[in-house]
């Protein structure tokens, strides 16, 4: 039998600030050394992602959109369209797949010529999170997020402090 959840919800709006989002993937994808200065713009159901992008040697300003975002089982989905680079000439769908297949392996998968990314979010979402996100509307600088009925089980647990270096015996 399932333990009774801490929480439930049987829909949840959310609106987020894409001013924020911009600071914490800038920060998150830069460690990466492929892609910086990332910058958000909301539109309708379309999420365009503008970053500057290294791919072979070559540093560029890339625009994708992103469409269909879904959130299922502790996994981030959604589709990538219209692909440019340097202000509207497009370029091929497989060199983008390649850059986001190359900025995380373990986490990320790229069903190529398709356009779908799949990210693992299992170690950063509680497991005892059901949490789906049924549709996603952008405006100019806020994404909003309605998301279907769900629980948290409970809490996750903190984890004990480590010792200092060379305080053990």
């Amino acid at each position: 039998m399932l333990p009774d959840p801490l929480l439930r919800w049987d829909g949840l709006h959310l609106v987020v600030d894409l001013r924020t989002v911009e600071v914490h993937l800038d920060r998150l994808l830069r460690q990466t050394g492929k892609v910086s200065r990332v910058d958000l713009e909301g539109r309708d159901d379309t999420l365009r992602v503008l970053a500057s992008v290294s791919w072979k040697g070559i540093v560029s300003r890339v625009s994708v959109d992103l469409t269909e975002i879904r959130l299922r089982q502790r996994y981030l989905g959604f589709r990538m369209r219209r692909f440019t680079v340097f202000g509207g000439v497009r370029i091929p769908r497989r060199a983008v797949e390649a850059v986001i297949r190359d900025a995380d392996p373990e986490r990320v998968t790229v069903f190529s010529g398709e356009g779908i990314v799949v990210i693992d979010l299992r170690d950063t979402l509680p497991a005892g999170l059901d949490l789906k996100i049924l549709t996603v509307q952008a405006t100019a600088r806020s994404l909003h997020l309605w998301f279907g009925a769900g629980s948290l089980v409970d809490l996750p647990a903190v984890a004990p402090p480590a010792l200092p270096p060379g305080s053990g015996s």
